[in-house]
């Protein structure tokens, strides 16, 4: 078995594939503003701060920023939060760490109050041992950098024993930035490319892979 005692799991692209109810919620952003763009973007828009995305890739203006968060939460609110679907296994996955006596933690950019919601109505919040993610304000805690301090801190958990798990770049970079190697999975939003030019440590396809790198 693995050396590594605490899992801290991102949650967009690596518990759930979250992509409908966020993407819809781009398209209400989109269609207010009356932005002309090619909606394939909306895939690197996918683990960012919303703030970061609306910049670089809708290319809002910095006075429209708040706005646009404003708006893109109006849809998730109605319900756009629940549109999702775990991804087959991952579930299976964090059982078996629990069972293995692993702490396992959610780290995730997405406001932290959202998180729970999500975690609450598809009966997975009792699995982690705690759910850490962005401010509501998106103003103190927002990069990944910054969750992960965070969790770490509100756990006492140290980087010799803990690792993080992620789907896109930001992740990676966020994890070495506090001492955490990373296991970039390919079930997400990312792909190869992306997991090896960020110099993610490990490169797992499936959460049965993740399972048998850390039990074994």
């Amino acid at each position: 078995m693995s050396n590594y005692e605490n899992i801290l799991f991102d949650f967009d692209g690596t518990v759930c594939d979250t992509s409908e109810g966020v993407f819809k919620g781009f398209d209400y952003v989109v269609d207010y503003y009356k932005l002309n763009i090619d909606k394939s973007i909306y895939k690197k828009m996918m683990g960012p701060p919303l703030r970061e995305s609306f910049v670089n890739c809708l290319h809002l203006p910095e006075s429209e920023i708040k706005n646009a968060i404003a708006k893109h939460r109006e849809y998730y609110n109605a319900g756009g939060m629940y549109e999702l679907e775990i991804y087959d296994g991952v579930v299976d996955l964090i059982k078996n760490l629990k069972r293995a006596g692993k702490k396992v933690y959610i780290a995730t950019s997405k406001p932290e109050h959202y998180t729970v919601k999500i975690l609450e109505k598809i009966g997975l919040k009792d699995l982690f041992d705690f759910v850490g993610g962005s401010d509501i304000s998106e103003s103190n805690r927002v990069e990944k950098i910054d969750v992960l301090k965070y969790v770490m801190k509100e756990n006492n958990l140290t980087s010799e024993n803990s690792i993080m798990i992620g789907d896109r770049f930001y992740d990676v970079r966020g994890a070495h930035s506090v001492g955490l190697k990373c296991i970039g999975i390919l079930w997400g939003f990312g792909d190869l490319q992306e997991m090896q030019e960020c110099g993610a440590d490990y490169i797992k396809a499936t959460p049965k892979d993740v399972e048998e790198f850390l039990l074994k």
